[in-house]
């Protein structure tokens, strides 16, 4: 045996092999165990997002004006024609007889945001995510309630007065609200914020002049007019709460004293928004014969309203 290797074979059998080697082995084992866990939970995370992308969660907020944009396409197919004894009734005539036609229109009007953005609290952010869970096609405004829930609203109406503060469009009453369509009728669920004029969101009020009225830029918006329907009838419903508050001893209710039990969900605020813009393609006329069965099996029915 060579003399060199006579000392480090001598140091090896002083060594404890007892000791040495179940320490060598467990931290080893730990080693890779704390690899395979790491790599497992980067893995599982990885495939968390794109499933709930995927899926159509979001933690986005966006912001989309919301304007009525005359309809010039309309025709006589939607005018009972005369009948062999009545005098032809001239082209005029006949749009004089017929209802005006709108084209809703909606637009992103700034960078969309995420919730950890907009909210630095985290008790503010598992507060809009539960009430945005807890919207319905019936009821899709956030349900804030209480200082927490006023707080909420108000930061949302600050950001985006923020980023219009600066611009040189003329400023014009607007009405916000904050919401969440149903998974069942949006491809992604979001926190979607509402703008819209008052007297706009008014004629949303009456259904039947919704479905006579309002035509969509494509056919899977018609969801967005039963949003803004019932968004309508929440606003007047506030409208009626405020003239009967009026009418209340409310002199201690100032923001920093009052807990804010109730408080309006849909909001007004002044902002410049630019607003002529035109309809991307022809307008598309809804047939709601055969969205109201829909809307009925999801358990909103309208013809009452």
């Amino acid at each position: 045996m060579d003399k060199n290797l006579q000392p480090f074979i001598d140091w090896l059998m002083t060594l404890q092999w007892e000791r040495l080697l179940p320490e060598f082995l467990g931290k080893a084992g730990g080693f890779l165990a704390g690899i395979l866990v790491s790599w497992f939970l980067l893995f599982r995370r990885r495939l968390n997002a794109i499933q709930r992308l995927q899926s159509g969660d979001s933690d986005d907020f966006v912001f989309q004006v919301h304007y009525l944009s005359p309809d010039d396409t309309n025709d006589s197919a939607a005018v009972d024609g005369p009948s062999a004894g009545e005098v032809e009734t001239s082209a005029s005539q006949v749009a004089e007889q017929m209802p005006q036609r709108w084209v809703l229109l909606f637009r992103n009007m700034a960078p969309k945001t995420t919730l950890n953005d907009l909210y630095d609290n985290i008790a503010v952010r598992e507060a809009v995510e539960k009430a945005a869970n807890d919207c319905t096609l019936a009821d899709p405004i956030l349900n804030t309630e209480g200082t927490l829930g006023f707080e909420l609203v108000n930061d949302a109406m600050g950001h985006i007065a923020g980023l219009f503060a600066v611009t040189s469009i003329p400023r014009e009453p607007w009405l916000f609200a904050m919401t969440c369509e149903d998974r069942t009728v949006v491809r992604k669920k979001c926190v979607r914020c509402f703008l819209i004029r008052p007297d706009d969101l008014r004629r949303f009020a009456d259904w039947k002049w919704c479905r006579q009225c309002v035509s969509v830029e494509k056919p899977w918006h018609w969801f967005r007019i039963v949003a803004l329907h019932r968004i309508a009838i929440a606003w007047l419903d506030e409208e009626k709460q405020q003239l009967l508050e009026a009418l209340q001893d409310r002199s201690a209710a100032m923001p920093l004293v009052d807990k804010q039990v109730r408080h309006d969900r849909i909001r007004s605020l002044s902002l410049g928004v630019y607003r002529d813009d035109q309809p991307i393609g022809a307008p598309c006329r809804i047939d709601w014969s055969k969205r109201i069965v829909d809307l009925e099996r999801l358990g909103l029915k309208l013809e009452s309203t």
